[in-house]
């Protein structure tokens, strides 16, 4: 358990906090592309580390975001006019480019010395691979981490995002959490003994072995960009099932790949209580088909999204949601799947999540064996803003982008070989494809 002031300082990331400043030495994933496509197009909303901006693509296709408010009567820019290489307010014309240089001011006569001085707080923006990066933090920005879905082309990656009602930490530890699979995630519909493991459903020959060995022993290390373990179950054959899952500062988390795909999820903090999840889902080597890209099937029951609204707030709201207790059904939870949810692990991970309360109350926790891994991961989040905050010492994945090339995987090990060997062997082999 933690106390309400480690809490604080491991939840909290509006400007000016400990956890606040880490996250911002890191760039931010903002958008995909096609979310900005057209140049001039209508500004967006972004909430984003406990600010309210507005992301915008001037006349030479430059992506801007600046502050939502104009520094000269504090009216919303949300409202502007995307004219003419910047973004102009609705109020009175001022007109902020992608740098936030005010460059025209039409309601004062003549040349204004004020428009030389005068300008919106923005950040820095970076395109790459069909994804929109921005650096919110103090000097130079970093390199771009070389995660394995920001390296492939845009045909490569899935495109889903949703949001979780809840503090961007316990949304994550979620994702980091091999013991639940057995219970919150699990299918009535399959004998695990004689299907799931039996055959490659989905593409997934080993996932149903959770069902068969629900108490996973956990051997987790910390790396140089985080946090890794191997959960060790039992099989019905010969061998030991070990599922890898990575935690990479400052929210990426990664586990075992799942219908060819290797899988990512960013657990970016729109503020204190709300978390954007981006499923960062990526191939080495094949295209995807658009339904495949769009990243719905068997992650989005049947209920769907809510339709998207200009709102802060406003994109990537599940239908199953807290005032509806999440359509958990009774009787589906007797004779289809533990939850009573509609299948899909998002919601039923949402349910869970957003049900401790907006910022859990940490010193309530009862922690036991299965939680070392999170209890690690807390352990590299603080230690790294601590570090940071008191002697100014940035952790080494800021810099190095390589470190990020490792992700979730699953295998069988049998005989003498240590998981740790075949785990290695397995990164190797996967980023040599994406080259240097």
């Amino acid at each position: 358990m933690l106390t309400d002031e480690q809490n604080q300082f491991l939840t909290r990331i509006g400007p000016g906090t400990p956890m606040g400043g880490l996250l911002r030495a890191y760039w931010q994933p903002l958008l995909y592309s096609h979310e900005l496509e057209e140049c001039d197009s209508a500004p967006v909303r972004i909430r984003l580390l406990g600010e309210s901006l507005v992301a915008f693509r001037d006349s030479e296709g430059r992506v801007g975001l600046v502050d939502h408010r104009c520094p000269h009567r504090l009216a919303s820019l949300f409202f502007g006019r995307n004219e003419e290489g910047g973004l102009r307010c609705a109020y009175h014309g001022w007109q902020f480019n992608v740098e936030g240089r005010c460059i025209d001011m039409p309601n004062e006569p003549g040349e204004c010395p004020l428009m030389k001085k005068v300008r919106v707080k923005a950040y820095p923006c970076r395109e790459y691979q069909g994804v929109i990066w921005t650096y919110m933090g103090d000097g130079d920005p970093p390199p771009l981490p070389q995660l394995g879905w920001a390296m492939v082309s845009p045909d490569r990656k899935t495109v889903l995002k949703y949001m979780r009602h809840c503090n961007w930490v316990q949304a994550m530890e979620g994702d980091f959490d091999s013991s639940h699979l057995g219970f919150l995630h699990r299918d009535f519909s399959q004998d695990p003994k004689t299907d799931r493991f039996a055959k490659a459903e989905g593409g997934d020959t080993l996932r149903g072995i959770v069902a068969l060995d629900r108490k996973p022993l956990l051997e987790v290390a910390d790396t140089e960009a985080g946090v890794m373990y191997g959960a060790c179950r039992g099989t019905p054959q010969d061998g030991a099932y070990w599922r890898v899952t990575q935690f990479q500062l400052p929210y990426y988390t990664s586990v075992p790949a799942y219908n060819g795909l290797n899988r990512l999820k960013i657990w970016v903090p729109m503020d204190d209580t709300h978390t954007m999840v981006w499923e960062a889902n990526w191939s080495p080597e094949k295209v995807l088909d658009p339904e495949t890209r769009a990243g719905l099937k068997g992650r989005v029951g049947p209920s769907g999204f809510l339709p998207d609204d200009d709102g802060w707030y406003g994109r990537g709201r599940f239908v199953a949601r807290e005032n509806n207790d999440y359509l958990i059904n009774r009787e589906r939870q007797r004779e289809a799947n533990f939850t009573g949810m509609e299948d899909g692990a998002p919601v039923q991970d949402a349910a869970m999540q957003e049900s401790m309360g907006a910022i859990v109350d940490r010193s309530q926790e009862h922690l036991s064996a299965s939680d070392a891994a999170i209890i690690r991961m807390r352990r590299s989040l603080m230690r790294a803003a601590r570090a940071l905050n008191e002697q100014g010492s940035l952790p080494p994945s800021v810099n190095d982008p390589k470190l990020y090339r490792a992700h979730g995987e699953q295998f069988l090990v049998s005989g003498m070989e240590g998981w740790e060997d075949v785990y290695a062997r397995n990164m190797v082999r996967h980023y040599m494809a994406l080259g240097s």
